[in-house]
């Protein structure tokens, strides 16, 4: 509207301008004259044109594409940096050194009944789980709880590879008040370290029930025996003779072996006692000796399988085989 209003003032301007020309005057102006002042209007007027109106912005004229050599194209799209992923490296897991793996209870299962006082043999089976071979320096020891008159420490009998199992056993003796009594045990290494079964390192256990009797219970009081001859010299192999004796303290049924210190156990025997006492065993014949060359020299013993699990009278034998 107001370029309207501009452009109709310009437009009366002009015409009065016209007008002011036809008027008469006693000094008439040169035609150049008149024709410089419709020049000026005229240029005047589109200058106000020009002023209020705006210029047209022209399309920005693109060159031609050539089609068999298109421009490279252009990826506007932010660039990802990759990074390599790091794979951790796998750890190589070896055995410990020392140890252990419990495997059975060959005697004295868990709350067995015993009188108070009663002296037992307690037998454990433990297999070497580690990397180290135990050896006689090595030991069982006593961690905590109820000792019941057992050792602090015992030595094991013998080398044990890896991967190969061991009995060890250790006597004990009831106590005199009626109670359930726990007993925790480890190994020690020859350098003084303990450890115990598995990765935790646990203890393995002895555990009784101790009953005040109603009447006197059944059990070996006493076993014994004697070796004819008590060592050899001489042709193998050869029979040494065993003659026993065994003391209950009630009527009962025992089971017993001889046992050897290299491994040897005899076949399970039995002796019925209609009452408390003492009874001779029937002798036993243990052959001793392979052949010329051979020597041993260790213990032998009476083991009471039932019902006090416990071994007696440790005695010393000695064979030399000769030609």
């Amino acid at each position: 509207m107001k370029k309207i209003t501009k452009i109709f003032y310009v437009l009366i301007l002009f015409s009065l301008i016209l007008s002011a020309c036809n008027l008469p005057n006693s000094k008439a102006t040169p035609t150049a004259n008149a024709n410089l002042v419709f020049t000026a209007a005229a240029l005047t007027v589109e200058a106000k044109i020009r002023e209020n109106t705006p210029i047209p912005q022209l399309p920005t004229v693109m060159p031609p594409v050539d089609a068999t050599n298109p421009p490279p194209a252009t990826n506007t799209s932010p660039v990802e940096t990759s990074f390599p992923t790091q794979i951790p490296s796998a750890t190589a897991t070896s055995q410990p050194c020392d140890q252990a793996k419990f495997v059975a209870d060959v005697t004295i299962p868990d709350d067995t009944p015993f009188a108070p006082g009663t002296s037992f043999t307690k037998t454990w089976r433990l297999k070497n789980d580690g990397s180290c071979t135990w050896t006689s320096s090595y030991a069982i020891v006593f961690e905590n709880g109820d000792s019941m008159e057992g050792p602090a420490s015992k030595a094991l009998p013998g080398n044990v590879a890896p991967g190969e199992t061991v009995e060890i056993s250790v006597d004990f003796k009831a106590p005199a008040t009626a109670d359930t009594y726990k007993g925790n045990w480890k190994l020690r290494n020859s350098a003084g370290v303990v450890f115990g079964i598995g990765e935790d390192d646990n203890p393995f256990w002895v555990q009784i029930k101790v009953v005040a009797p109603t009447t006197q219970p059944f059990a070996v009081t006493g076993a014994s025996f004697n070796i004819i001859p008590s060592a050899y010299i001489g042709p193998c192999p050869f029979p040494i003779t065993l003659v026993g004796k065994i003391k209950v303290s009630a009527p009962g049924v025992v089971t017993y072996t001889y046992r050897r210190e290299d491994g040897y156990i005899s076949d399970k025997m039995t002796k019925t006692f209609d009452a408390a006492g003492e009874k001779n065993l029937v002798d036993f014949s243990m052959p001793m000796g392979a052949g010329a060359g051979f020597t041993w020299s260790g213990k032998i013993w009476i083991y009471i399988d039932e019902p006090n699990h416990q071994r007696f009278n440790d005695t010393q034998f000695t064979i030399q085989c000769t030609p």
